[in-house]
């Protein structure tokens, strides 16, 4: 067994792993037509046919045995026996005909889950896992992807169309997981800087000042991205601790390293940064910026999440041009209007920027 381990070729050829009718149109695709917002057509040079449809699914793709199962039960009565979950957590399955696509369609759509998620649509709200194994999470990104999804529903099925497409990321923590390159961005935050029970922080700490004359620096300091949290040497020998609330910026990298660190979950909440985007349209590549520093994120329903997100894409909705992106539109615009369209009180926090953030291949191109 151990000398067929070592047998293997890693990475495994991702070819290996296609349906026969992929492989045989392997490099060939030359035309897609689309069928609504949710089912592709891909045509092939030898006349072949793929149909592809695109699902939408609950946060991280996470699904019960007994709906994968169904899942496949469908892939393999109406489909080619194949179907792939997409790195933004959707599902798309394969078939060999328009009619068989209609009918996958019908079929998840009696499971209850929408199709759609291409063209001038949301294609996708993405997530990090948070809670669900994350130690450093602030607020429940799943959950508020859920309740998106529910208020947001018709602009992923095409019932409400948009300007261009729309990526929404939410992420749990300021570590951003679920990444700063969507349209929409939400990152989970504390609200205000945090606290320490006086006693057991020392276990955080080095017992004697001679470690930080040696020029030890704990790590609760060290992850410190503000120098928020000074340590420093008291007369009896011991080591205290200071947090610089004017400093901090409530990341809650301290809570990462130190358990005897608090801050005040009824003041978690989310930034919200627009404006990012990884494909080559319009301006190119861009890095999302903020523009509202902290919603609050109040379980089960996130209101307050759920109208400013959907302000954003009305407001954007009705201004864009055709084919425009968000962050292509803001940049048109500028973003003191865009403040002023949304009614964004400006703070020190938020000062209007222009996006010159390009970090595509167009910033080396003459």
């Amino acid at each position: 067994m151990s000398a067929e381990r070592f047998k293997k070729r890693l990475p495994v050829p991702y070819t290996d792993w296609l349906p026969e009718a992929l492989k045989r149109n392997l490099g060939k695709w030359v035309d897609r037509k689309f069928h609504g917002y949710g089912i592709i057509e891909h045509v092939s040079a030898t006349g072949e046919r793929i149909f592809t449809v695109k699902v939408g699914t609950p946060p991280n793709f996470r699904v019960s045995v007994d709906t994968l199962k169904k899942f496949v039960e469908i892939a393999d009565t109406y489909g080619i026996g194949a179907l792939r979950i997409t790195r933004n957590g959707n599902v798309e399955f394969m078939a060999d005909s328009l009619e068989n696509a209609l009918k996958i369609k019908e079929a998840v759509e009696k499971l209850g889950f929408p199709v759609g998620g291409w063209g001038p649509t949301i294609w996708s709200i993405n997530s990090c896992t948070a809670f669900l194994t994350c130690t450093t999470a602030v607020v429940d990104a799943p959950s508020i992807t859920k309740v998106l999804y529910d208020a947001l529903k018709p602009y992923f099925t095409g019932e409400i169309t948009l300007p261009a497409k729309l990526r929404i990321n939410v992420s749990g923590c300021p570590s951003s997981c679920g990444g700063f390159t969507a349209d929409i961005n939400l990152v989970g935050h504390y609200g205000d800087a945090p606290t320490y029970d006086p006693e057991r922080i020392k276990l955080c700490l080095p017992k004697s000042a001679k470690a930080l004359e040696a020029g030890h620096v704990p790590e609760v300091a060290e992850v410190c991205p503000t120098n928020a949290i000074k340590v420093y040497g008291k007369p009896d020998g011991s080591v205290g601790l200071d947090i610089i609330r004017s400093k901090c910026i409530a990341c809650g990298r301290c809570r990462d390293v130190c358990d005897w660190i608090d801050f005040d979950q009824s003041k978690a909440g989310v930034a919200v940064l627009i404006g990012g985007k990884a494909s080559n349209t319009g301006r190119g590549p861009l890095p999302s910026v903020q523009v509202i520093p902290w919603v609050p994120a109040i379980p089960p329903a996130y209101r307050e999440i759920v109208a400013v997100v959907k302000k954003i894409i009305d407001v954007w909705r009705q201004n864009a041009r055709e084919g425009e992106r968000l962050g292509d539109w803001v940049h048109r615009i500028g973003m003191e209007k865009f403040y002023e369209m949304l009614n964004i009180p400006v703070t020190k926090w938020n000062k209007p920027v222009k996006f010159e953030g390009e970090f595509g291949i167009r910033q080396f191109l003459a």
